[in-house]
């Protein structure tokens, strides 16, 4: 257990040991004493305090991370900061706790690191939720930035339901066959694309195209 507040510490330790069948071996006051003094063999949980002197919490998890130790550490802290909480999930958290948590959420979540490997509270699956489909956005507005306004038509009326061949694209457009070919040719190297099909499924996935146009 490593918590700059030896109050928290003890009730901790007792609240704990009486959960299960578990037994707090050490006890530091801060994440620098605790880093200095890990070695082998390591222990089966880290609770870890996220406020603290003399390296916090995320300081340790980088530290952790940077060799490579992959100790399952449960964060305890009353920051609630959704971008906090994804940061400390990429380190290696394995489970966050708010420390007014009730007995049976601190069970369970002691229950679930060890069946399971991690605990997932409602508010980190709703992070990781919002960091996904920001992620999602972000990914999708650098494809749509990277698209011209004619290779855009282009993609319109290859995703169209009538199923215009190039030739009759080119018509439509009132352009010359080998500009087609290279609106197609453009979007395949910028993004990987194969095939015709690969490119009509390409702009849908990506919103470039509506599927009722």
């Amino acid at each position: 257990m490593v918590d700059d507040h030896a109050l928290i510490r003890n009730g901790l330790k007792r609240l704990i040991e009486d959960l299960g069948p578990y037994q707090i071996i050490a006890e530091y006051d801060n994440g620098k004493q605790f880093v200095e003094a890990l070695q082998e063999p390591y222990p089966d949980l880290v609770l870890l305090d996220y406020s603290m002197p003399q390296m916090n919490g995320i300081e340790v998890m980088q530290w952790l991370h940077d060799r490579g130790l992959s100790i399952p550490v449960l964060m305890l802290t009353i920051n609630e900061d959704e971008r906090l909480m994804i940061q400390l999930f990429r380190l290696g958290v394995r489970g966050y706790l708010h420390k007014n948590c009730r007995t049976e959420v601190m069970k369970q979540a002691l229950e679930e690191i060890f069946s399971k490997g991690y605990y997932h509270n409602e508010f980190l699956i709703t992070a990781l939720t919002k960091d996904q489909n920001n992620k999602h956005e972000q990914e999708q507005q650098s494809i749509h930035d990277q698209i011209t306004a004619k290779e855009r038509e282009f993609i319109k009326w290859v995703c169209h339901e009538e199923e215009y061949t190039y030739e009759q694209i080119a018509g439509i457009m009132n352009v010359h066959r080998r500009t087609i070919d290279n609106y197609k040719q453009s979007l395949c190297e910028k993004f990987n694309i194969k095939s015709k099909t690969g490119l009509v499924l390409f702009a849908i996935k990506n919103k470039l195209v509506s599927l009722d146009e």
